[in-house]
């Protein structure tokens, strides 16, 4: 469409310049005037202006696809994220009834010292808080919180051990010792906690001694069979020697 309106606009030029011209030149020329400015309107080229928009809007405007495609992924990033920082229920119950399941795994396959594992935890939590509301001033959370952890380290040893009478004293001194002067102290008033602290800290001191005789003997029990497998290397070498 183009190129003929430029044709047809050539020949318009043409006859015009025919009729004006036709005064001041011969017949022929004037005749051919018409026809070489046609010639001239179909010769010029035409620029192709619909394609450079349409590259243009395409570039300029993604296509509904690509959005889609981008939101839906934003939208996946930004629910992993969410889910990571703010857990569901379900993750949360998950989570804690895991670590229920181990400790109650860990308490079966231990029937001996499970129980003691459990009651220094809670002794634990419950000085923390009495510490927490200053109900128990920081020598006697300290302490009680050090000697628990003693406890704690020992325990293992005697499991590997795996002497009766050790057990049972260990067993007795934190279920029974350690608890008959704790609990009655904890469910004292303020006043009289500041004026019996010092009984409740002469019994943590006792507790601690006497795991020091207890981690004493274990340390002889290995002593004593380092020596004896000491003296079995040696003697099975030196008969080999012979």
């Amino acid at each position: 469409m183009l190129r003929k309106t430029k044709i047809g606009l050539g020949a318009l030029i043409g006859y015009g310049l025919a009729a004006v011209s036709s005064f001041f030149v011969p017949d022929f020329v004037t005749w051919a005037i018409p026809a070489l400015a046609t010639m001239v309107g179909a010769l010029i080229p035409s620029r192709p202006h619909e394609p450079v928009v349409k590259t243009l809007d395409s570039n300029r405007y993604p296509e509904p696809s690509a959005l889609n495609s981008a939101s839906s992924e934003q939208g996946t990033v930004d629910r992993s994220a969410n889910q990571r920082i703010h857990p569901t229920t379900g993750q949360v119950e998950m989570t804690s009834a895991s670590e229920d399941s181990s400790k109650h795994k860990q308490t079966d396959m231990d029937p001996v010292f499970g129980p003691v594992i459990e009651y220094l935890e809670v002794l634990e939590d419950m000085v923390i808080s009495e510490g927490q509301k200053n109900e128990l001033d920081n020598e006697i959370v300290e302490k009680s919180l050090a000697l628990f952890a003693r406890l704690q380290r020992v325990i293992p040893a005697l499991k590997e051990l795996n002497n009766g009478d050790i057990n049972h004293t260990m067993r007795r001194l934190i279920l029974k010792d350690l608890n008959g002067f704790i609990n009655p102290f904890l469910r004292l008033s303020g006043e009289a906690k500041r004026n019996n602290r010092r009984m409740l800290l002469n019994g943590l001191k006792d507790v601690d001694s006497k795991v020091s005789e207890i981690v004493s003997t274990i340390e002889h029990k290995d002593l004593m069979e380092l020596q004896n497998k000491a003296e079995l290397i040696h003697q099975r070498y030196s008969s080999s020697e012979l």
